[in-house]
């Protein structure tokens, strides 16, 4: 059915003139009329009575009115929430991150902005870093923010935030604690903690060590960071972590020391390219007009 039928319907019999009705809806007397007869034909009704050139509802528009009056109501009602859920959405950023964020001044940043848009909520969603292009890329997510080693995509646009590197994490009292900086190659027989195949960092662990000659002794793998940092404060092994990761454990019982070699790494923002919501786009630029805020 349609609805604008209904709506001339519910005017003329408030008006019960044509002319008015006419002017009311912004149209003609004569399409009024056709409507009418169009809305009396689709029910197989008569809904007006016609006489001295006068008009007045009959019994089966009794009928029809309060039924049309509230299918036009439930459409309005339908549109407003469905306006309110887009402009609820188009306030809302899906942001899937590494779960060391907080060790970033990145994150910093987002919470800026928050405070400046407090009319933006943000769902912040941790997800191990092997995941997160796909989560971004099939849609689960609007933005990400991850560790990109050397990884380019076409579909996929970037604001790099800052740098990290490798750092060795070793107990306190170990022999190379003291160092400035270490060449890896001298942790060749030491046991390793190092975070596991399902974030980005494992198969890069081991190319460091395979670029300092040798293959690691792994003897734990794992996706918390917590636990590998107490088990190096436990003299059970060495670990290789970011050092942004690593500096955010306020400890005094195992030491950071630089590697002589490393990995290329930058923190990023990342989207698909193409549309996006108001909310996405309002971050995306106060992102780049804050980059100078951000420490390399």
């Amino acid at each position: 059915m349609d609805l604008h039928k209904l709506q001339i319907f519910v005017d003329l019999s408030k008006t019960l003139n044509y002319t008015d009705t006419a002017n009311n809806l912004f149209t003609t007397q004569g399409n009024i009329s056709k409507q009418i007869l169009a809305l009396e034909k689709e029910l197989d009704v008569s809904l007006f009575k016609r006489a001295h050139r006068k008009i007045e509802l009959t019994q089966q528009a009794e009928i029809v009115l309060p039924y049309a009056k509230e299918i036009l109501a439930k459409y309005s009602e339908m549109t407003i929430k469905l306006a309110d859920f887009q402009d609820a959405k188009n306030l809302t950023i899906e942001m899937h991150t590494i779960p060391t964020m907080p060790s970033y001044v990145s994150f910093n940043l987002i919470t800026k902005f928050l405070q400046q848009h407090p009319e933006v909520h943000m769902q912040l969603k941790e997800e191990e870093s092997y995941n997160l292009v796909n989560s971004l890329k099939s849609g689960v997510c609007e933005i990400i923010f991850a560790r990109m080693f050397d990884f380019d995509d076409s579909d996929l646009e970037y604001i790099e935030m800052e740098d990290d590197d490798f750092v060795a994490v070793l107990p306190k009292n170990h022999p190379f604690a003291n160092e400035e900086i270490l060449d890896l190659k001298k942790l060749k027989k030491e046991r390793f903690l190092i975070l596991g195949p399902s974030t980005n960092l494992y198969d890069l662990v081991i190319k460091l060590c395979q670029m300092a000659g040798f293959k690691p002794d792994i003897s734990y793998q794992g996706t918390r960071v917590d636990l590998i940092m107490q088990m190096v404060q436990n003299n059970m092994g060495i670990s290789l972590m970011m050092k942004k990761t690593a500096q955010n454990f306020d400890s005094k019982e195992f030491s950071i020391v630089p590697l002589t070699t490393n990995i290329a790494n930058k923190l990023c923002f990342v989207r698909k390219k193409g549309q996006h919501s108001s909310a996405n786009n309002m971050f995306w630029k106060y992102v780049k007009m804050h980059l100078k805020d951000i420490g390399g």
